[in-house]
């Protein structure tokens, strides 16, 4: 099986003898690596594979849910053993704590023993997770949208409560998408909380002024007050620092400004970048240990494969996902392997209860008509995110767009390169 000290059988009477099957291991069990997972299994069904499935906690985790869980809404996570009971899939809850490419093994602590994992191939799914250290404080005073930790969402979910019948100071640091959901709903099931969003530049300038517009509106509207063009200087236990040296006074920090990949892969020596996501190939291999696989949130394509800019997302890591199954199901059957290729088609965010904006952000991942907002906009939000947490268990159901942007891409950089050489050299 996978664990390093197995006993190796030695049947010499036997004519021919059975190939060990090959182990595949995946670490991280969100969208990308389950997804992966219950594609993969579908796929190798009938061939001498063991795969294991490896994650800290025994539940999927629709991390687009987490603003809402936070704010004490019903959100029912899902078994992992139950999701995978129709597979052959082993479950192991427990959290990696290191990564020994030499030896292909892995070290895996739960809250009883630690165990000592062998693989063929690895397949790094942890995701990302909110920088804590870029700014003093952080990690010491600020919630965070992880799901569980002693400054979780779920830790959030009990201390709001409390704040609010202080009439309490909330304040949200980050302008991203998170950062504006957090906000729209902590404003909107605690109306009597003073909640304050800061963001470093422009609001919302890199969703376009259509769609800041109305994000703006909707805040405003719940009684959230944007601070925007402001850099944090530090969170303190009772105030946030600003930039220009002045404080706002806080009861709760909750921070969503900026996430990275664990470190895990830059402690192993895996090539990565300043955000430890892993180095891909277009087939989602590591550049530097091709028998590692890293997709989602924890991957960066080395090449363009067809966007602009990969952005870790749910529907990126589900892509991811999909793609690294195909790859390595491939691989295993000695077929041609195809490069990551796809467009963004849509986006949707949620602005409180029942309240949302969705946008079609075809081809290039910029805001464009039609919009959507209001009771429509949450519905196609909504359901566009249980299409993605059902793709997971049924992954046969996941399509995407731009399978072809890849090659465009490529063309589009040699033409580039070609005109380049073309032009005169100036004396």
């Amino acid at each position: 099986m996978f664990r390093s000290n197995a006993p190796v059988s030695d049947n010499r009477s036997s004519v021919q003898e059975t190939p060990p099957p090959t182990r595949i291991l995946v670490i991280g069990a969100g969208y990308a690596g389950l997804l992966f997972t219950m594609r993969l299994a579908g796929k190798v069904a009938r061939q001498n594979v063991q795969i294991a499935l490896v994650n800290d906690s025994d539940t999927f985790t629709e991390r687009p849910h987490l603003p809402e869980f936070a704010t004490n809404q019903v959100i029912q996570w899902r078994s992992l053993p139950q999701i995978l009971r129709r597979t052959h899939v082993q479950f192991i809850q427990g959290r990696v704590t290191s990564i020994d490419p030499a030896h292909h093994e892995i070290v895996v602590v739960d809250q009883q023993h630690t165990q000592h994992m062998v693989y063929d191939y690895l397949v790094y799914a942890l995701g990302s997770v909110t920088d804590r250290q870029s700014v003093p404080g952080v990690a010491q005073y600020a919630y965070t949208l992880a799901p569980s930790g002693p400054l979780s969402a779920a830790a959030l979910r009990e201390t709001l409560p409390s704040v609010e019948t202080k009439h309490g100071h909330v304040v949200i640091c980050g302008g991203g998408p998170t950062g504006i959901e957090t906000a729209a709903e902590v404003a909107t099931a605690y109306p009597h909380l003073k909640v304050h969003l800061v963001t470093q530049g422009p609001f919302s300038l890199f969703l376009g002024k259509t769609v800041a517009s109305s994000i703006r509106r909707s805040l405003t509207r719940v009684g959230v007050e944007i601070i925007d063009q402001t850099t944090v200087a530090a969170v303190r236990a009772h105030s946030v620092v600003l930039d220009q040296a002045s404080e706002i006074p806080c009861d709760l920090c909750v921070w969503t400004g900026g996430f990275v990949a664990p470190s895990l892969a830059r402690e192993a020596g895996l090539a990565v970048n300043e955000r430890n996501q892993i180095i891909v190939d277009p087939f989602l291999r590591s550049i530097s240990h091709p028998e590692i696989y890293a997709i989602g949130d924890a991957a960066h394509p080395r090449e363009n494969p067809g966007v602009p800019v990969v952005r870790m997302s749910a529907v990126t890591a589900t892509i991811m996902g999909a793609h690294g199954a195909d790859c390595l199901s491939a691989v295993l059957r000695g077929k041609t392997l195809r490069p990551l290729s796809f467009a963004y088609l849509g986006q949707g965010i949620a602005l409180g209860r029942h309240n949302a904006i969705g946008f079609n952000n075809y081809p290039d991942d910029k805001p464009n008509p039609p919009y959507f907002t209001g009771w429509l906009g949450y519905l196609i939000r909504e359901g566009f995110v249980r299409y993605l947490a059902t793709a997971t268990q049924r992954p046969g159901i996941f399509v995407w767009v731009g399978k072809r942007r890849y090659a465009s891409a490529q063309r589009r950089q040699q033409a580039r390169e070609q005109n380049k050489q073309r032009q005169p050299r100036r004396a």
